[in-house]
Parts: C-alpha cells; structure tokens; sequence
C-alpha cells in the first residue's frame, strides 16, 4: 500500500489520532498503537493536516526504549519542524512590523487574529505550522468600517477588497491579510449578529497584549472571551464551505485549556445559540475530547457524537482546508468561478446537517456579495 493510500486506512489514521493526543498532553502515556505506526506515512498525514510540528513536539518525548522513527525518518521530521520555526519566527517578526507601520504611521493599534495569535498558545510557540498574518486594524473613536476600508486602501491602493478583508502587498515576506471586519458568517442573518458582537467586544481588544517569544517585541491578540466565539466562527465557516483540518481544532485545543469559568461557559452558550454555532460546537467538543483528549472540565458545551462523528470524518478527507479532498479533485481550480462552485457544492453536502447554512448560506452570500454589497461598498469609497 502506498504512503498516499495509507494514511486513508482506518487503523492507521486511528494510530495517527492516538499519537497526537500524545503529543498534546505532557501527561499522557505513549498508546499500544504507537507499535504499528509508519512513521514516514505519518509524516504525509501531518503534512496534510499542517500539524508536523505538533506531531513532531511529540517524537521530542519518546524515550530510546519505545518506538520511534529510524533516522533517517527522523531526520525528515526534523527538517520540516525546523522549516516551520523558522517560517514562525519570520511571521512574528513580520506581523511586529506591520503593527508598528500601522500604528505609527496610521494611528491605529491593530489585533493579530487567528493563526499567529494561536501560536502563541501552545507549549512551544514556533511548534504551530504558520499561514497567513491576519490583522484587524481597530477603529478609533467615531470610526466606521468604511474608515477602514479607506485606510487600507491608503495603505495598499492596489489592494483587492473582500467583505471582510483585502490582501495587502507591503515589504515583508509573510502573505498579509488587513481585516476591516475580524470574520463572517457565510448566512447573511447570523452574519448581521456576528457583526454586532465584534462591534460590542472591539474596545476589549485594544489592551489586551501579549508578548512575543525571544525578546521580538508585543502585539494584541483577542481576549479568550472573543476568541472562543471567533475561532468556532472560523472552523464552523471552513468547515462547511471549503474543509478543515486538524490545525485549527488544535488550536481551539489549547485555547479551551486556558481554562473558563461557569459563567463564561453560560455566556458562550448564549451567544453561540443567537448565531447559529450551537449544534457544530457540540459536536467539535466530542472532537476535542473524544480524538485529541481535552478533559470534560474544559469544555463549553455538552458533546453530540453524532455531529462529532460527521465532523472528525470530514477533516480526515479534506485536510488542511480541503486541499487533500480527493473527492472534489476535479472541481480544484485557481479560477473564483470555479472556487465558487466547488464551495457551493461542499455547502449543499451538508444540507442535511447544517441546512440554516446551506440554505442561506453560501449560495446566498455569493448573490448578495457580488450583486448588491461590493458596489455598493464600491460606492462608498
């Protein structure tokens, strides 16, 4: 069988999944299947998944006497661990950069959201394959979305603008992304909620600080509270619309291990019931507890194992956003067009499950987006 085909097999994936409870947790054993594991086959997963420093955090702890890689297998491994420390060290320092820039030119403090930021949770904060820097530049007193988007079209005139965000082009080597709004839903009435929220807990985020690893300076990252709402609204949309891998359930991983009171587990329940998150955040704490191991005590929400079930099988496929979805191969494509449709597609497979989404969700985005919102915020600039 070959690696590709492999890391498909259901007792190999299992062995995989055991493995990173492992390495999650300091204190958790080694588990019997580590025994079966091809450790060069768990390299392709991992990469297909973007979790090799993870796994790799954990091949860190095996003693002499227990199975590990031979190596020249390890070797490989370390390779690419080191490749992503360096690409962490790189995105921080650029992401302090760009804050700086920002700040001092602009006067504007910004928030470092999702990737980066999350990063900076985990035991070893270069151990998290980096992607883009995403960065919510926050308004001042009086300022409006469209104050933003003006900045950031005076920071990048070329800038190409998205509902939430633009690609900007500035002297750093990491892939920049200036939000103007910190996320979306892709349903257009649990969108108009999810704005609201981001408006009422944006001033908590201007002092909120944290320091970056070897002495590179501070940025602002969102409060725990903002995050837990945030983050579920990232993988929920990925989830249904493009694909999700193991990386950002990881994430929300360590971000529950930092631990929430009872009435921030209340208060979660709420908001997650007025946007529409609930019954997926149900189902990703069975993903969390049961597959990577997260005790009951830190989750915010009662477990579903069946929507746990349809979720973790669905990561297994698709892979870090859905690129090793094999399923949808031939709709792959750079082209929107075609983006567009393999989304709407992926959206309608989960019709069954998630039908308030797929039946305002993305299609309706789509519609609303490209025939009514981006001229009319076209207009406004």
């Amino acid at each position: 069988m070959t690696s590709k085909n492999k890391a498909h097999d259901r007792s190999a994936v299992k062995a995989y999944l055991d493995f990173l409870r492992f390495s999650l947790d300091a204190e958790a054993t080694l588990p019997p299947s580590a025994a079966t594991i091809d450790w060069a086959d768990m390299l392709q997963f991992a990469s297909d998944q973007s979790i090799v420093g993870v796994l790799f955090h954990g091949i860190k702890r095996l003693r002499a006497d227990d199975p590990h890689p031979t190596a020249r297998e390890l070797a490989k491994w370390g390779v690419t661990a080191s490749a992503i420390a360096d690409a962490n060290h790189e995105a921080y320092d650029d992401a302090c950069h760009v804050i700086n820039i920002i700040y001092r030119r602009y006067g504007h403090k910004s928030c470092l959201l999702k990737g980066q930021g999350n990063a900076l949770m985990y035991p070893d904060p270069y151990m998290r394959s980096s992607g883009d820097i995403d960065l919510w530049i926050l308004p001042n007193e009086g300022e409006t979305v469209t104050d933003i988007i003006r900045l950031c079209r005076t920071i990048d005139p070329t800038c190409e603008l998205d509902y939430h965000h633009c690609d900007a082009s500035l002297p750093i080597k990491t892939h920049l992304e200036l939000h103007y709004r910190a996320a979306y839903s892709e349903n257009i009435f649990y969108n108009r909620r999810l704005q609201q929220y981001f408006e009422d807990v944006k001033k908590d985020q201007y002092n909120n600080i944290v320091y970056l690893p070897d002495s590179m300076g501070w940025l602002n990252v969102p409060t725990d509270s903002m995050n837990r709402v945030l983050q579920m609204s990232h993988v929920m949309k990925h989830f249904l619309f493009e694909g999700i891998g193991l990386r950002q359930i990881i994430d929300y991983y360590y971000l529950l291990r930092r631990g929430t009171t009872s009435k921030e587990k209340e208060d979660f329940k709420q908001k997650a019931r007025w946007l529409g998150m609930w019954k997926f955040a149900r189902g990703l704490m069975y993903v969390l507890n049961h597959y990577l191991g997260l005790e009951e005590r830190f989750l915010i929400a009662p477990q579903s194992r069946r929507v746990g079930e349809y979720i973790i099988r669905d990561v297994i496929k698709t892979g870090n956003f859905g690129f090793s979805d094999k399923r949808f191969t031939h709709l792959k494509s750079h082209n929107a067009n075609v983006i567009a449709f393999y989304s709407v597609v992926r959206c309608l497979r989960n019709f069954l499950e998630f039908p308030a989404e797929a039946l305002f969700g993305h299609p309706a985005f789509i519609l609303w987006w490209h025939f009514y919102y981006r001229y009319k915020m076209a207009r406004s600039l």
